[in-house]
């Protein structure tokens, strides 16, 4: 079974903080083709893209937002014709770093490096006790790099196997490809609805494209944004391959309630309509993601994600880099819950009656009591 074109093309792409423009293209360029769908970026470089097809009256479009890219190696200059001094911009820690293989994009082409020196650190306190995250990098390069180049862990190119997908990078590219896959499918079907597909910047480094993106009001306060992520599933989070996962919070928050309780309630409706749907609800508390920060800036948001192995490339079992996996079934129900939340009917309702109506049957049954 091959890798749907979408997921296969985006997780080949280069990407970091900053420098995610192979992804943005690709994106702004696969929206072009789809009708109904029109896409332009704010101020920070964020794209939204928003489908429009004669959609119900009254009905309260969603959006959606991924970032679009991963933690990685930004080329500052050549120290010399063989040596590339580079930021790494994400959350590895700096003794996964000796002697690595690495790929810069530069000049539109693949060119390899090494890790030769980690030149600087900031120490960051995780559970684990005090740690090193790289900012500086020298790299050892076949040719020169050019600066503001990309680089990615030398990992690699998309594969399956069996259902889990390998990539250099699913985080949190899958989750981007999974809104253009819905975006696609609603221009296929000519679906009658309306839904926004936020694409965010620099989430890496803290969030800086969705912060930026709520500034500028990019999204209209009254919409409410469901954040996709692929989240860690070390420690009990989630199990890779039981099915997407409802986020109901993160390391920092937790998300909106009705909007998280929407989102739980047309998930359950299509598990009782399709038997082979399946999803997970959890917390996901180790690490914060952009839903935190959307309801910072006074949005309803909540989460979806994917159990996402080896998180950031960290093999913790074997202390080495490696591709991150995800399940393939779990990103295509991903994309089945999308839609059904875009022509679910009513839609969204900040105040749930049937949430309410419930509540108070249980009290009239058990009232005499008191």
């Amino acid at each position: 079974m091959p890798l749907p074109r979408v997921l296969r093309d985006m997780l080949a792409l280069p990407t970091a903080a900053f420098v995610e423009h192979a992804v943005l293209d690709y994106i702004r360029d696969r929206c072009r083709q789809l009708p109904g769908v029109t896409c332009k970026a704010d101020r920070y470089g964020n794209l939204l893209a928003h489908y429009r097809s004669r959609p119900p009256k009254n009905r309260r479009p969603l959006a959606f937002s991924a970032h679009t890219d991963h933690p990685g190696f930004v080329a500052l200059e050549m120290v010399d014709r063989r040596t590339v001094r580079a930021a790494f911009r994400g959350g590895v820690y700096a003794d996964y770093f000796d002697n690595q293989r690495v790929r810069f994009h530069s000049d539109g082409k693949w060119i390899r490096a090494r890790v030769q020196e980690v030149t600087k650190t900031k120490s960051v306190y995780r559970l684990i006790g005090n740690m090193r995250l790289p900012e500086e990098v020298l790299l050892r390069v076949s040719q020169p790099i050019q600066p503001n180049s990309p680089g990615m862990w030398d990992l690699t190119e998309p594969r399956l196997r069996g259902d889990i997908v390998h990539a250099r990078g699913c985080d949190d590219i899958a989750g981007a490809a999974a809104a253009l896959a819905l975006l696609e499918r609603l221009a296929r079907k000519k679906t009658r609805a309306e839904v926004y597909c936020l694409f965010t910047r620099a989430e890496e480094v803290g969030f800086i494209g969705a912060i930026g993106a709520c500034k500028a009001r990019t999204l209209p306060k009254k919409i409410p944004i469901v954040a996709i992520e692929t989240s860690s599933a070390r420690g009990g989070n989630a199990t890779i391959g039981d099915g997407p996962v409802l986020r109901v919070g993160d390391k920092a928050s937790v998300f909106t309630p009705a909007l998280t309780d929407h989102c739980g309630r047309v998930a359950a409706t299509l598990a009782r309509r399709r038997k082979t749907f399946r999803y997970q609800r959890k917390l996901m508390a180790g690490g914060t993601c952009e839903s935190t920060a959307f309801c910072a800036y006074g949005y309803e948001a909540t989460g979806m994600c994917l159990a996402l192995g080896n998180y950031h490339n960290m093999d913790v079992d074997r202390h080495r880099i490696a591709p991150e996996t995800i399940s393939l079934t779990d990103w295509k129900l991903m994309v089945d819950w999308f839609e059904a939340l875009v022509v679910h009917d009513p839609g969204y309702l900040k105040n749930d009656p049937a949430m309410k109506a419930d509540l108070e049957k249980r009290f009239a049954t058990w009232e005499k009591y008191f």
